[in-house]
């Protein structure tokens, strides 16, 4: 079987101008990537793809369920994974919190929008407020009940907000469910973290946007308030000061027509700590896998094509962090291409493919690495002619 190695890695192959502020003798060698990158084959589109959820487009694509969506059902997605694994953990729902016995699972929302609600810890910076954290926050699956109950409870005794209620699935994921379409256009967290939220809140210019960023406002006035976070707040823990919304979707009913259909995703083996990812791989039948500290651990499962999404490239570059991205790259010189080579040169693998979101690839194979007549260059030659 030609097997292929596809890595999705965001900020990559993609230009990376903070390279030219690290003087020279402070960069390494890489042999490896240098040589993938002279004699690779390099493919850039005539227009990239650079929307706030490319990359979620990106993984979309890896998939034959793309035919049955337009964009991926991130908040779908997410939930039928947390609602999943929460499932398994404990079949009694009802002794895990105050919420548990309301949660339904996804087969039971296909008439519910849904929408990603993040909790977050926002900093004030000047005039603007700056979304610091996302992830992490050491907070339990009853803090977060607690919390949502209170923001429940305030918008009970409002007709105009009747419509909706929040659903804590996970700790670190809630969720809104709508009766009503919620038509706005919103931002992937990852996209925001470490910069002004300003510019990527929901624009006030429709009645629709407007009562959603209101909405996002009391949210954090009443997050403020709770003794929730003044308990953290004692406990030296961060507080939850906000929630991100984004994610929203209406898919939840073409997912649950995949929970029938057997296997979809064919012969690819997913490895990625993405839980969007890894709800896609749960409703194609797919298998998924943690990404591995090295490409040792996957190397023998090429009965298969195997998909692995890396993403801390892009994390690292959009802090503007070029020393973590040199030491990013080093580590994935010696984890992963080393042994990538040593594959490709025995034939137990095909074909190596860098892709980034914005639709640039890099094709590796064995025929290709023999292209003597191509000069071998270092990396960062090709970085300064792409930037």
């Amino acid at each position: 079987m030609r097997t292929t190695l596809r890595l999705i890695v965001p900020g990559l192959i993609d230009p990376v101008p903070y390279i030219k502020e690290l003087p020279a003798q402070d960069l390494p060698e890489l042999p490896v990537f240098s040589n993938f990158l002279s004699r690779g084959k390099y493919i850039s589109p005539e227009t990239c793809d650079t929307t706030n959820n490319n990359l979620y487009t990106c993984i979309l694509d890896q998939f034959p369920l793309q035919t049955h969506f337009h964009q991926l059902p991130i908040a779908s997605l997410s939930y039928c994974f947390d609602f999943k694994r929460r499932d398994f953990k404990s079949r009694d729902l009802k002794n895990e919190g105050n919420d548990s016995e309301d949660l339904l699972p996804l087969e039971a929302l296909k008439d519910k929008w849904l929408m990603r609600l993040d909790p977050c810890f926002m900093v004030p910076d000047r005039d603007q407020l700056v979304l610091a954290q996302i992830e992490n926050f050491d907070i339990s699956l009853q803090e977060s009940e607690q919390l949502v109950e209170e923001i429940n409870q305030f918008f009970n005794d409002f007709k105009e907000d009747n419509f909706w209620t929040i659903k804590v699935v996970s700790a670190e994921r809630w969720y809104l469910v709508s009766d009503r379409p919620i038509d706005i256009e919103t931002v992937p967290p990852e996209k925001v973290i470490g910069q002004s939220v300003k510019s990527y809140l929901l624009c006030a210019n429709t009645k629709e946007s407007r009562y959603w960023l209101n909405l996002f406002n009391e949210f954090q006035m009443i997050l403020h308030q709770s003794p929730i976070n003044k308990l953290r707040g004692e406990n030296n823990k961060v507080p939850i000061n906000s929630l991100w919304f984004w994610g929203q979707d209406r898919n939840s009913e073409l997912l649950n027509s995949f929970f029938y259909k057997g296997n979809v995703a064919g012969d690819v083996l997913l490895y990625a700590d993405n839980i969007i990812v890894q709800g896609l791989a749960l409703v194609s039948g797919g298998d998924c896998s943690s990404v591995p500290d090295n490409y040792s651990l996957i190397s023998n499962a090429h009965e298969k094509n195997v998909i692995c999404i890396l993403d801390d490239f892009s994390r690292v570059i959009q802090n503007k962090d070029i020393f973590s991205w040199v030491a990013l790259l080093e580590q994935f010189e010696k984890n992963y291409l080393h042994d990538i080579l040593k594959d490709l040169d025995a034939g137990k693998l095909f074909q190596l493919e860098l892709l980034s979101p914005t639709g640039r690839r890099l094709i590796v194979t064995k025929k290709l690495l023999r292209r003597w007549w191509r000069k071998k260059k270092n990396f960062t030659s090709f970085y300064n002619n792409n930037s």
